[in-house]
């Protein structure tokens, strides 16, 4: 079985590798690299693509008329970069090899790569106000690029299904990512020049699907999620045998009228059947084909299926942005959406998760966004990405692009006891104030753990806690748990990132 297993995977690589060969009779380039394509301005940025080995390639930049030179490899790959203007187009690019392919209605400006799982991936259509929305949706300078949904246990060259940049109207964006569009309009107003939006999601993966597989399965740390699903591929034989009994069963009982609880299934036939959440499948399938196209920025929001392996999860999301950046060739700015409010199964990893996002702001260059009170405690798809957009552009234009904007959320760097009350310090508190007649949702908790009301005020900018329980408080927390009321904000009316913190005594 073993020698069957290799001679077929010998022949099944040969036949790829001549079948990749006989493709390569033209030039051949990656979805990303077409007509109506965004490049970043005043930049180097990459050009790639395919022909017959050895070809020399020849490519020429239609806003000055200079002439790039590659090789084909033996693979049949060249790559070469290209300088590119301020802002401006539409220009023509001409690349020259075995055959002609020319390039129309490029557009210079700014590109961003959007990625995460469900609300990231929330279309405009499904906006509560899709309908005056898709009304005012022609953007001619903008322009949308949906990566399409592909799994894999390899590193693809290329997207298998088809896709192309499109410029922005109703029907392009309709089934667009509505978070990213929001962005991409605030940032084309506010910056006056084409933008362009990349975008991959898939809804229900954890970080792992994001991150290259090989590099999981390097570090002992990340290789907890490989472990974890080679477990469940041994266990889902014997697992959905017995599902299905059961379920047979209990449909039976059902059909003659005996109710009985729903029979729960098995954790490796739930992930079995979804194969988009296999670590790397989508990093093999959608994101690594898009590298190393030159990008402006990275939007990440994700984590809500990472509350179950919180633990994990500053290392992963550490790692991701280190790994993607070499995959694309930047130390590109990362901005990062924390999790918002909701009911999630436990508040308490649910915090961890939200701890993990705030630490990854300490890397150069990565940005968190507080969006605590703009979710739904009810419904973990808020209907209105509005907010999120605009606090991603907002971030972006001041952080990235240095225009005046709202980008400094309070952040709590310290809890110290002071006589009969707590004093909690912010950073980006000017003019701190609460939303409503009293703060919700601060607690203290004793050495035991035990968790204990308190009141609070506002002075110079810091929170005071006080009260007879805070005698014995040694931590103190702010809208950590389920279904909060978040209203604390600064003098730019940006909410307060959720804490924990330790009490110094």
């Amino acid at each position: 079985m073993k020698v069957c297993f290799k001679v077929d995977r010998i022949f099944f690589l040969l036949f790829f590798s001549f079948s990749l060969i006989d493709l390569q009779a033209e030039v051949l380039l990656p979805s990303l690299i077409s007509d109506n394509m965004v490049l970043k301005q005043k930049s180097k940025v990459a050009l790639w693509g395919w022909d017959t080995p050895g070809t020399n390639v020849q490519v020429e930049t239609g806003w000055n008329g200079k002439v790039y030179n590659a090789v084909a490899g033996a693979d049949g790959k060249w790559s070469l970069n290209v300088s590119t203007p301020k802002a401006g187009g539409p220009f023509q690019i001409w690349i020259d090899g075995t055959n002609r392919v020319t390039l129309d209605n490029v557009m210079v400006g700014e590109v961003w790569f959007t990625s995460g799982q469900s609300n990231m991936g929330w279309s405009v259509a499904e906006e509560k106000n899709s309908e005056n929305v898709l009304k005012n949706a022609k953007h001619d300078n903008i322009r949308l690029f949906h990566v399409p949904r592909q799994v894999s246990d390899r590193k693809e060259m290329k997207l298998r299904k088809q896709a192309s940049w499109k410029s922005c109207d109703a029907k392009s964006v309709k089934h667009f990512s509505a978070m990213s569009y929001y962005f991409a309009v605030l940032l084309q107003e506010k910056l006056n020049v084409p933008v362009g939006i990349i975008s991959a999601s898939w809804a229900g993966t954890g970080i792992e699907s994001w991150l290259s597989y090989d590099l999981q399965e390097s570090d002992s740390k990340l290789r907890k999620s490989i472990e974890r699903w080679n477990a469940w591929e041994r266990a889902y034989s014997k697992d959905s045998a017995m599902y299905a009994e059961k379920m047979l069963v209990w449909q039976k009982d059902t059909a003659r009228g005996i109710v009985n609880k729903p029979v729960k299934k098995p954790k490796s036939v739930h992930m079995l059947e979804r194969p988009h959440c296999k670590p790397g499948a989508l990093y093999n399938g959608m994101v690594y084909p898009c590298m190393p196209y030159t990008i402006s920025g990275l939007i990440w929001y994700q984590g809500e299926n990472s509350v179950e392996w919180a633990d994990e999860y500053e290392y992963q999301l550490q790692n991701f942005i280190d790994s993607w950046r070499n995959g694309f060739r930047s130390d590109f700015p990362v901005l990062i959406g924390q999790l918002t409010n909701f009911n999630y199964p436990s508040a308490e990893r649910a915090a961890i998760v939200r701890d993990a996002q705030l630490k990854a702001g300490e890397k150069d260059n990565t940005y968190v966004i507080c969006t605590i009170e703009i979710g739904n405690p009810d419904d973990v798809h808020p209907n209105n990405k509005v907010p999120f957009g605009e606090r991603f552009a907002d971030a972006a234009l001041n952080k990235v692009y240095g225009k005046a904007g709202l980008a400094d959320y309070p952040i709590a760097e310290g809890a110290v006891k002071k006589g009969a009350e707590v004093v909690v310090k912010f950073k980006y508190a000017k003019g701190l104030w609460v939303k409503g007649d009293t703060l919700n949702d601060v607690s203290v908790y004793d050495a035991n753990g035990h968790k204990m009301d308190v009141k609070t005020r506002i002075e110079r900018n810091r929170l005071i806690i006080y009260g007879d329980n805070v005698r014995n408080a040694v931590k103190v927390s702010y809208a950590v748990d389920n279904d909060v009321k978040a209203n604390l904000y600064n003098g730019d009316n940006l909410p307060a990132f959720p804490f924990t913190l330790s009490i110094k005594q």
